[in-house]
């Protein structure tokens, strides 16, 4: 699975990395960005991050906080998220459009986590949305949400 590295703002890129398609898509996601990071003009550095699933690690966590890196990460649900999740029912907010308008069946729970040998603190974000037909998610959370029919 190839990994590119580009400039958001340019469409740039920066480097590339095509791996053999058996190789997971989590395997050195930390060295890629570092790869990056060296691949830039000297004196530039990497501010901003945003990766999907795969780097969901704690050790690109610790090095965005280390490397003062803002970074946007999508986790995959697990269990342990699940388990976090499943008292926090009456802690969801409508999810909201540009507008500041709610987008009917979606909703957001934000909360402190930490995840890495550091155990530095940042925001979860968890999204969830209506499935037609579903009274009940994996979590055993029953909706409360409104559903345009």
């Amino acid at each position: 699975m190839p990994m590119v590295g580009h400039i958001a703002q340019t469409g740039q890129i920066v480097a590339t990395d095509f791996r053999a398609g058996n190789v997971s898509p989590n395997t050195d996601n930390l060295g890629f960005i570092k790869t990056c990071q060296d691949a830039l003009p000297k004196g530039t550095n990497i501010k901003k991050l945003r990766i999907d699933a795969a780097g969901y690690q704690a050790s690109i966590i610790d090095y965005c906080f280390e490397n003062d890196i803002e970074f946007s990460i999508r986790a995959k649900m697990c269990q342990s998220l699940k388990d976090i999740l499943v008292d926090k029912d009456n802690q969801w907010q409508p999810l909201v459009d540009k507008k500041g308008k709610a987008i009917d069946g979606q909703a957001t729970f934000r909360m402190r986590h930490f995840m890495g040998d550091k155990g530095k603190v940042f925001d979860l974000i968890v999204q969830r949305s209506v499935v037609t037909g579903q009274v009940e998610l994996e979590l055993g959370i029953r909706l409360r949400l409104k559903l345009k029919q």
